[in-house]
């Protein structure tokens, strides 16, 4: 009868355990479905409406040094931003503290390094900081995907590609999202990392 009773108790935890694992790995591919079809909608937006983030305001009237960051054309691409509800509250905050590194930088700097017609400006990334990159294929965020999903309660990190099959050499791409209002939202982007503090552009100005 004991032996009886441990068997059942230990195929009930079994089944137990299934469940749940069942119900995990569903909720999974449930957001992996969202994240995708996110990622896509955010990646064809910014293929459409290519918004500069962080817009230069010029000195008048040769219009050819950077004088820091134009706040009425920044303001204004934020709430295009914001239309979209793409975009978590912590994807806006550091946002903002990129623009506001960046225009601080600039105004410290002396003319030499603010004239645009000297070439790409020390503070830009010479690339597309929403991928990464300068060549792209065609219509490239139809084709992508999601992989390396992890999830920790409302917060995702994953990379995507628009390579497949993936091979070791495919071109990857880290983001990060959260969930606010029962919906994912972006929260970070790779790219932006390549922007950097006031004290590091001071040092690149210096060397």
């Amino acid at each position: 009868m004991i032996l009886l009773l441990a068997i059942c108790s230990g195929q009930s935890n079994k089944n137990s355990t299934s469940s749940e694992d069942k119900v995990a790995i569903g909720k999974l591919d449930n957001a992996r479905i969202e994240l995708t079809a996110l990622i896509r909608q955010v990646y064809e937006w910014h293929m459409t409406k290519r918004i500069d983030d962080f817009p230069y305001k010029y000195e008048e009237p040769a219009d050819t040094l950077i004088m820091g960051i134009d706040w009425e054309k920044y303001n204004n691409n934020i709430e295009v931003f914001k239309q979209t509800n793409f975009f978590s509250r912590d994807f806006f905050t550091r946002h903002k503290n990129i623009a506001l590194s960046l225009d601080t930088s600039i105004k410290k700097a002396d003319k030499k390094w603010r004239n645009i017609n000297d070439g790409i400006p020390l503070w830009a990334t010479n690339a597309d900081d929403w991928c990464g990159c300068q060549d792209y294929p065609d219509n490239y965020w139809e084709k992508l995907t999601i992989h390396d999903l992890n999830i920790i309660n409302d917060f995702a990190s994953f990379y995507w590609t628009w390579d497949e099959p993936v091979k070791s050499n495919s071109f990857k791409y880290k983001m990060t999202a959260k969930k606010e209002d029962d919906k994912w939202k972006i929260n970070s982007i790779e790219g932006f990392d390549n922007y950097y503090s006031i004290e590091h552009y001071d040092k690149l100005m210096n060397e």
